[in-house]
């Protein structure tokens, strides 16, 4: 059992350290360190890769495991995206991902309400979260064609709305 508990709490562990990274990625791409920000970025991402593959082999279930995670993952996301904004780019990967929570949150609280409590379900996200985090790389080395990276990211996006509305369907009161 002892085992177990390193191992949820390494995958804790590795969430918190996501969280941590956020101020420091922001803090690098308004200053203008773009190899910085890229490598501590990729730590992030190795993190959130990382503290699945700990919670899953610990095969103990933790009630706050689905929701730190997510908020570590949307912290990363919208900090980021937020410092590029204010840089003076990924304005529209700002104002997408601000309307993309906008039309998830009203789903989520559909899908908690039937579940009895706040629950983000673990739908398969692999396409999303590539999609995401390479429009975001492309960003943050600035490169000059990123902005085309934006209608593909809408049509996966506009995808995994519907797997979480399908879902929220699929749930008997």
């Amino acid at each position: 059992m002892q085992t177990n508990l390193i191992r949820v709490r390494t995958a804790d562990y590795l969430t918190a350290l996501r969280l941590v990274t956020v101020p420091i990625v922001m803090w690098l791409i308004l200053s203008d360190k773009v190899v910085a920000a890229l490598c501590i970025y990729a730590v992030a991402l190795a993190t959130d890769i990382l503290d699945g593959y700990f919670a899953r082999r610990s095969k103990v279930i933790v009630s706050y495991g689905p929701t730190f995670d997510a908020l570590a993952d949307l912290s990363l996301f919208y900090g980021t995206i937020l410092a590029l904004a204010i840089r003076g780019e990924a304005f529209w990967l700002l104002v997408g991902g601000l309307v993309s929570i906008a039309g998830l949150v009203p789903i989520l609280g559909l899908i908690s309400k039937k579940k009895g409590g706040l629950i983000i379900p673990r739908l398969d996200t692999s396409l999303l979260a590539f999609s995401v985090h390479t429009t975001i790389v492309a960003h943050i080395i600035r490169w000059r064609y990123a902005e085309m990276l934006l209608p593909l990211l809408l049509i996966v996006g506009l995808y995994y709305g519907y797997k979480y509305f399908a879902f929220a369907r699929s749930i008997k009161n």
